[in-house]
């Protein structure tokens, strides 16, 4: 008897012990950086702890000696080191205390203050005229090395899992390269003279590619800041890069354009359905069918500090996505495609701000194996049944049929509008019914469809009270098509 309970002491306290030792699951990406916390060259790759920020090991340094191949031969590159004309700059201003400065490129002007125009020096000429002062500003930059691996740094990058490669961009050069993660010597792969978009130069904001991620076709897919490019490239053998031409906006996006200036910048993540989601640098939400690509908006990143730009973004699990800022070093922050809340979520302290972020994490749009329901869903199960009748359970329970589907997003709703998107629906009018759970209705409004994979803006009442309604879709013969739970914050 005594053997036993010794037996089971032991034995307890190795499961103790095991319990005790288990770490939290650590979610990793590769994040492009600089030398430093707080600084914005972005030339560097490190492997980070999304979850902590912490830094777990540099991938590339640009202090360090590279080697530069030719990603289709893999020869090193032998072409001679080329520099970017110097531009020269000059504008009058008419401002007495804010000089402005154009940096003539190729093919525009870009306009920037002297504050900003990092790596290069200006010098200005005041003169007066008829008692008005104006100032000449003229600002000389360094030549690039554009045959360095980050010569105008990037803020786009996508990991292959399956060759062990990190592919990136850099901002103002249209070429596609890649980080080797498997060679022993740090390796820098180029597709020379292959354009990788139509970026003219570092000015050339417009065309400069700030997003980029690797899908569930395996694909990698990168996108211009104004939209007009979305650019495929396969990773096989033979790699083929192909411009699949400019993204454009579902009708309910209305002002909200994704190729508005408002939309620059950010990132992509993917799904395992097909789609792209883009995270923008001012925290706007995008879907993206890769088939189609159109763009839906699904509303804005809400709780990050003032100033948080969103930069950088993976797939932590499911529909949990992390994004970092290029600007702040005040932490990284979780966010879900439903509420669109942030949270922070690494720890105290200061971490590294990136430009981008890259895992091979999807977005997980499968259902959850069903689960015992709670008494609020069995109420609201009840509601359903007793309101809408039993014909309404293949529905609600999601199961696998050919018949109309019907999907509400943003859910949560916390500024009266949601959208509805709706699969398989024969052509014609529908009504749709928002339903207290008591069955009364209280609102309706008739919509049109007219394809077979449609996104509907539906209106809430601006006077409805916050908490759970259904909504209810029947057809002009008032058969019942489908209803669904939403929650109004």
């Amino acid at each position: 008897m005594k053997q036993k309970i010794l037996l089971t002491i032991f034995s307890s306290a190795i499961i103790l012990t095991a319990e005790a030792q288990k770490k939290p699951e650590r979610i990793t990406a590769y994040a492009i950086t600089g030398l430093e916390k707080g600084q914005r060259n972005w030339t560097e790759v490190n492997l980070v702890d999304v979850t902590t920020g912490e830094v777990i090991s540099p991938v590339y340094q640009s202090t360090s000696e590279v080697r530069r191949l030719n990603a289709r031969t893999g020869k090193p590159i032998t072409q001679n080191e080329s520099s970017e004309a110097t531009p020269v700059a000059q504008k009058i201003s008419t401002s007495n205390n804010k000089p402005v400065v154009t940096i003539l490129g190729k093919d525009e002007f870009t306009t920037v203050t002297p504050q900003s125009a990092q790596g290069g020096a200006y010098t200005t000429t005041v003169h007066t005229v008829n008692g008005r002062t104006t100032r000449h500003v003229i600002m000389q930059r360094k030549p690039v090395n554009k045959m360095l691996p980050f010569a105008t740094t990037s803020a786009a990058c996508a990991f292959d899992k399956k060759n062990q490669r990190l592919y990136y961009t850099p901002m103002g050069i249209n070429q596609l390269r890649y980080i080797d993660l498997k060679s022993k010597n740090p390796s820098v792969f180029y597709f020379e003279d292959e354009a990788f978009g139509k970026v003219s130069g570092n000015g050339d904001v417009n065309n400069q590619i700030t997003r980029m991620v690797m899908a569930s076709d395996g694909k990698g897919y990168a996108l211009t800041n104004n939209a007009e490019q979305l650019i495929q490239f396969t990773t096989k053998k033979n790699p083929v890069i192909t411009n699949l031409g400019p993204v454009t906006d579902d009708p309910s996006n209305g002002k909200l354009t994704v190729g508005g200036r408002n939309a620059y910048g950010g990132d992509l993540v993917a799904d395992d359905a097909g789609n792209l989601i883009l995270i923008t640098a001012n925290r706007r939400v995008y879907r993206i069918s890769i088939e189609t690509r159109v763009a839906v908006y699904l509303g804005s990143i809400k709780g990050l500090p003032e100033g948080y730009t969103t930069n950088g973004a993976v797939v932590e699990k499911e529909d949990r996505i992390i994004v970092t800022s290029s600007t702040s070093t005040k932490g990284y922050y979780r966010f879900d495609l439903v509420s669109l809340q942030a949270e922070k979520v690494s720890a105290e302290g200061s971490v590294f701000n990136a430009s981008d972020l890259a895992n091979a994490n999807l977005i997980s749009t499968k259902k959850k194996k069903e689960e015992k329901p709670t008494e609020t869903e069995k109420e609201e199960v009840l509601a359903r049944e007793t309101v809408l009748g039993k014909a309404v359970e293949r529905s609600i329970r999601n199961e696998t049929t050919t018949e109309p589907s019907l999907s509400l997003y943003p859910n949560p709703v916390t500024n009266s509008v949601t959208r509805l998107s709706m699969s398989d629906y024969p052509e014609g009018r529908y009504e749709v019914q928002l339903l207290d759970l008591s069955g009364k209705q209280v609102s309706k409004q008739m919509i049109q469809v007219n394809s077979k994979q449609q996104t509907q803006e539906y209106r809430l009442p601006s006077q409805v009270a916050k908490g759970t309604y259904l909504v209810r879709i029947v057809n002009s013969s008032n058969q019942l098509m489908n209803v669904e739970k939403i929650i109004i914050q």
